[in-house]
């Protein structure tokens, strides 16, 4: 499954030096060494373009069955109680990635408020990363910001696999003088952003009027004070206003938006991680992905964090979300876990699609015998794991 075309039935992909070189039906390619890998299914790596590595080690520690202020809280407060320690963030971490190769995930927009300790391990494992690094700077937390952003944007560790990015976290943990700032040392820096909108309901009360259940949480929190500014505008609006849209901005969750909203983030060029089964542990109302799609917005799919997800498979994001739209065709699901991924990270010139000139990370679904003819319906109609994944041409899980 290319991708980026039909699918080749009996297709080849040659190899060489960790690069494709060709892709097509296999009697039209030769090589040094052939290997028959069975009656699989050949996609690239999935791209996870929205996630948090090193919460991996609160898995199922938080309820979500309350909604998203009270998750948001007790996620804190596990935080402060010193659930954020080196030790117990590096092991989250490691444990991320072995899951996320296991997955068939290459490719990851991972977000991290401990630039120094994860992105050194980030820089040393198999899978491509933008490592976003994320900053707060509301109320009494505006004293720390301008140091934070430093470090959030340190290229120290960066290397050929791990790229550097920023994320102010959202509209109601980052004042707009804040969100200006980091805009504009994105654009000096040219990096790329990540920033958490449109999340929950209660995310245009507090732009709109600083009032509503996420000022009491920052209220209880010790964060609040008076001098926090009101800028009047939504969500959507108030990123515009602070030139935070762009072709290099991933916007997470947009979970409530509306048709200006959408206008916005369209025509700004900037993508929007999906995270199907996040959305669907807080019981949001569906999705507007088909919506963002049909205008035009690349719309890739994240899993967030093990804190709100049973795992870090975009292959069972996407099977979810066959599932629940069955309307939505395969092919269309596949390429928002692969290519649409990669173009909101802006990997797509190295992976995403299989073509050649590409890097050869791929990953091999074994074919159900009675599932859909459609290779890709059979891939996402399977509840089977991912059989190996390759990164550079050679398997890492499996």
């Amino acid at each position: 499954m290319p991708v980026t075309r039909p699918p080749i039935e009996g297709g080849a992909v040659a190899v060489r030096a960790g690069v494709i070189t060709a892709v097509a039906p296999a009697r039209e390619i030769s090589g040094d060494r052939v290997e028959d890998l069975g009656d699989v299914v050949l996609v690239p790596g999935f791209v996870n373009a929205h996630t948090h590595f090193e919460l991996s080690h609160l898995a199922g520690r938080i309820s979500t069955d309350r909604g998203y202020v009270p998750w948001v809280e007790g996620l804190a407060r596990v935080l402060r109680a010193g659930g954020d320690a080196g030790p117990l963030v590096g092991e989250a971490v490691r444990s991320a990635v072995r899951q996320s190769l296991a997955a068939g995930v290459t490719t990851v927009g991972d977000i991290t408020r401990r630039p120094e300790s994860v992105r050194p391990l980030l820089a040393k494992s198999a899978l491509r990363v933008v490592s976003f690094g994320e900053v707060l700077g509301i109320g009494r937390l505006r004293a720390e910001f301008l140091a934070k952003l430093t470090a959030a944007i340190d290229s120290t560790a960066a290397t050929d696999g791990l790229r550097i990015g920023l994320s102010p976290h959202a509209p109601y943990t980052v004042e707009p003088d804040g969100l200006r700032l980091c805009a504009r040392r994105a654009r000096e820096a040219a990096l790329p952003l990540c920033i958490h909108v449109a999340e929950t309901p209660d995310e245009e009360a507090f732009t709109t009027a600083r009032v509503g259940p996420l000022r009491e949480y920052l209220e209880r929190l010790g964060v609040w004070d008076d001098a926090v500014p009101c800028p009047g505008l939504r969500p959507v609006e108030l990123l515009s206003a602070c030139g935070l849209l762009g072709p290099r901005t991933l916007l997470a969750h947009a979970n409530y938006v509306s048709d200006d909203d959408i206008r916005r983030i369209a025509e700004a060029g900037a993508s929007v991680a999906y995270c199907p089964r996040t959305h669907a542990a807080f019981g949001h109302p569906p999705h507007r992905f088909r919506d963002m799609l049909a205008a035009g917005i690349p719309v890739c799919i994240g899993t967030d964090s093990l804190a709100s997800n049973p795992s870090l498979s975009v292959l069972d994001e996407l099977r979810h979300l066959h599932r629940v739209h069955p309307d939505v065709p395969a092919s269309t699901l596949l390429a928002m876990g692969t290519c649409h991924g990669a173009q909101a990270l802006d990997w797509n010139t190295r992976v995403g699609s299989l073509e050649p000139g590409e890097d050869a990370d791929f990953v091999l679904v074994t074919r159900a015998a009675d599932g859909p003819a459609d290779p890709v319906a059979n891939v996402l109609a399977s509840t089977t794991s991912p059989r190996a994944t390759h990164v550079f041409g050679e398997p890492v899980a499996s």
